[in-house]
């Protein structure tokens, strides 16, 4: 097995981070630091990682309901982490959110100890969108409607949702269904900035067709990689 592949399985994250702890002397096999992310490892092999012995763990995946006011990280020293919310239990699998939900923001997150699986999720080829139910501030007119549906430019960047739609039937009503594809940081808050609005509330009901509707905030559950990537291909309701 391949030392990049063995360290995802144990948790240490996602294929690109662990190729920066491999490059950056972190990572030692038999008591020789290694720096070469293809190098092939044993089971008999003795690999640790800054300093301590590692193996790998059972791989977890959660469907996470975030609330709002929590970081989407695995450690924070100031502000609480959804890591934080999860029982100590949980610990030992060296969770992290797969993506990414600003601390304002809340609703649909996966969480897992599976790097492999994390790379492939967000990977642009898997062309796997993600819906939220944004409340804004303030009415937002027809015309900046069409405006944002076509794509707004905010902070030198061209932003254009997948879709857009107003949620009821009420000409100024002030919720909105927005699709997105890969997406960067804080994309939604941006567009809506840039039409002269704010956001009041954000929410991520969908990751390709999983979608959230009953599954409490703060609350989980724990899924096998199977049935998750059945449930975001194939669709289903937590």
């Amino acid at each position: 097995m391949r030392l990049n592949r063995y360290l995802a399985l144990c948790g240490i994250g996602a294929r690109r981070k662990v190729e920066e702890h491999i490059l950056a002397g972190k990572v030692s096999v038999n008591g020789e630091v290694v720096t070469e992310p293809g190098r092939q490892v044993e089971a008999s092999d003795r690999v640790t990682f800054e300093g301590k012995d590692i193996s790998p763990v059972e791989q977890k995946y959660l469907i996470f309901n975030k609330p709002r006011g929590v970081l989407c990280a695995v450690e924070d020293e100031r502000e609480r982490t959804v890591i934080d919310i999860l029982p100590t239990e949980m610990d030992r699998f060296r969770l992290f959110p797969v993506g990414r939900l600003d601390r304002e923001s809340e609703g649909l997150i996966i969480l897992t100890n599976d790097g492999m699986f994390s790379q492939e999720l967000i990977h642009p080829s898997m062309g796997i969108t993600k819906t939220y139910e944004v409340e804004l501030r303030n009415p937002l007119p027809e015309e900046k409607l069409i405006e944002w549906t076509r794509g707004v430019e905010a902070e030198g960047l061209f932003l254009k949702p997948i879709s857009v739609r107003r949620i009821g039937r009420r000409p100024l009503q002030c919720w909105f269904e927005v699709v997105l594809g890969e997406g960067i940081k804080r994309e939604i808050r941006l567009m809506v900035r840039s039409l002269g609005n704010d956001v009041r509330r954000l929410v991520r009901r969908k990751i390709g067709r999983l979608e959230l509707r009953e599954l409490a905030s703060g609350s989980f559950i724990s899924v096998s990689r199977e049935e998750l990537w059945s449930y975001i291909k194939n669709g289903k309701i937590v």
